[in-house]
């Protein structure tokens, strides 16, 4: 397999602002090059700009001790387990080969053991934990897009019904029902609209008329407090402005309000009052706004600007507010993070990613803990894992 062309520059013109490089982030083969940027507004005009949030324990956040992984890797998946180890699957090693490697972080001990590995290698797949404490891991790119879906009981992978369609760069949510959705991502011939239902028992399912409401890849996704799975943005010719409300349990969707302007590659979050926030990405050109959805949904506000132009970060809701880490920037890999309050008003933290890097996982441990592993270097692939702590 040739090696992936990870940091291919796309120039993105623009009159307003100086050039903005964009790493591909397609897989091989998919068909459908970044184009460029899409429309849409510069986004980071608006109100709060200037404002900042204050957080103290996102502020006073740091990085604990390397821990070693058994596989450098990156674009794979991370999930929390009911024993509070974190699984990880797949991804692309150092070769940028698919791999079928599994290992499991102690995060007390400080250790990483490997475990059994996947029947098809994979990256860029989705996996979701189940109720009953099992993981499904769907699609992704192995040898060609895939559509297959395995199940991990602790002991070994399974196989379950296949997905609807070869699927790479999907999104995988847990439903309230115990069982899992998947949605987006493409292969060389469609972007499916469609979702597909993983329940509790493993039965495969592809609910008649849910629809994400357009060809999403490169999207954003978050589950929200009372459940329901917000979609937005994505790219299809060009980045897309539109929204949609995923129901609870999957069987239904609404549109939501359109963004104040199309990108792709954002970074989102859900606040515990049931709104969320969606942070930068590639519209017209590298963003910097910070948006924030009310628990009504009835549309956007600007509440201010990230300290830089990011996308592909990685984003988490911790503490009193939300921290981004890594992603692309103007000049490539980001090692920075930064914070955002509830509010929606940024934070700066002092805490740095052990090296710029992006398609790292980025796993929640708690509401003051969340585990970093691995990712994509401009050389290789990083082979530890740390976590980051908010202050007391």
């Amino acid at each position: 397999m040739l090696r992936r062309a990870l940091l291919t520059v796309l120039v993105l013109s623009t009159s307003a602002c100086p050039q903005d490089p964009v790493i591909n982030l397609d897989p091989p083969g998919s068909g459908e090059g970044e184009g460029e940027g899409g429309e849409g507004g510069e986004g980071g005009e608006g109100e709060g700009e200037g404002e900042r949030g204050s957080c103290a324990a996102i502020s006073g956040a740091t990085f604990g001790p390397p821990i070693a992984l058994t596989v450098p890797r990156s674009r794979h998946t991370a999930t929390l387990l009911d024993d509070g180890r974190v699984l990880l699957v797949g991804g692309e090693d150092d070769s940028f080969l698919p791999i079928a490697a599994v290992e499991i972080i102690d995060v007390d001990a400080g250790t990483s053991v490997a475990g059994p590995s996947l029947n098809d290698a994979r990256y860029e797949h989705a996996a979701v934990k189940l109720a009953d404490g099992s993981v499904v891991v769907a699609g992704g790119f192995g040898n060609g897009h895939l559509d297959t879906i395995e199940r991990f009981d602790g002991t070994s992978w399974t196989r379950l019904d296949p997905l609807d369609a070869p699927r790479a760069g999907l999104t995988g949510l847990p439903l309230n029902d115990g069982g899992a959705i998947f949605f987006g991502g493409d292969n060389t011939v469609s972007i499916p609209t469609s979702v597909v239902v993983v329940t509790g028992d493993g039965s495969v399912t592809v609910p008649a008329g849910v629809s994400v409401g357009a060809n999403r890849r490169l999207h954003s996704a978050v589950t929200l407090a009372d459940g329901r799975i917000f979609v937005a943005g994505g790219f299809f010719t060009s980045a897309i402005a539109t929204t949609t409300f995923i129901a609870a349990d999957g069987l239904s969707a609404i549109e939501g309000p359109a963004l104040p302007g199309a990108r792709r590659q954002a970074m989102a979050a859900a606040l515990p009052d049931g709104g969320a926030l969606l942070m930068g990405g590639i519209g017209s050109g590298l963003l910097r706004d910070i948006q924030r959805l009310p628990t009504t949904a009835a549309g956007f506000t600007s509440t201010g600007i990230l300290d830089g132009g990011r996308h592909s970060g990685r984003t988490l809701a911790l503490g009193c507010g939300v921290v981004v880490c890594g992603g692309l920037g103007d000049d490539g890999a980001l090692s920075s993070c930064e914070g955002v309050d509830g509010d929606g008003r940024p934070v700066s933290m002092a805490a740095t990613l052990p090296a710029a890097t992006f398609s790292f996982s980025f796993t929640a441990l708690g509401d003051d803990a969340a585990l970093m592993a691995g990712g994509s270097l401009p050389t290789g692939h990083l082979g530890e894992a740390r976590v980051l702590r908010l202050a007391p």
